[in-house]
């Protein structure tokens, strides 16, 4: 009786091994090409919106040019997320990973690095192209634009 239940145990431990090397392989096969690379963001309105950079192969960072109403001053707030190219989309997450990365609530078109964020009764969208230079400065630089 000992011995049928340490098998079973051996077998559910290996079997659980082989789906999280499966899980982890089957992810970096989804990697990003954009990995340490960033991309800065345009709207209709703004020249400058915001940008990202691709940290690492799960991780990006969001900078978004935000307004104070009460300062009546724009601000840049930067934050960490989980990603994950699905199909042809980078699913970007509510969260980073020291937070559980949450639900995917914006996304990235691979293709055309359109980026868009459904809302309940709308769609905002911001065009986005590579940038090589540092993102942060640039982001800066049109602050009050």
């Amino acid at each position: 009786m000992v011995m049928k239940i340490f098998l079973k145990t051996q077998t559910i431990v290996v079997k659980s091994t082989f789906f999280f090397f499966f899980l982890i392989l089957s992810f970096s096969i989804y990697a990003s090409n954009l990995v340490n690379k960033s991309i800065v963001c345009s709207t209709s309105k703004f020249k400058i919106k915001g940008g990202f950079i691709f940290k690492s192969d799960r991780t990006i960072e969001r900078y978004n040019i935000l307004y104070d109403e009460n300062t009546a001053k724009r601000y840049i707030k930067s934050t960490l997320h989980c990603y994950m190219l699905i199909n042809d989309e980078y699913a970007i997450y509510e969260k980073d990973i020291d937070q559980g990365c949450g639900l995917p609530n914006s996304y990235i078109d691979s293709n055309t690095l359109e980026y868009t964020i459904p809302l309940a009764n709308h769609l905002l969208s911001a065009s986005c192209s590579i940038y090589n230079g540092d993102l942060m400065k640039k982001i800066n630089e049109n602050l009050n634009d």
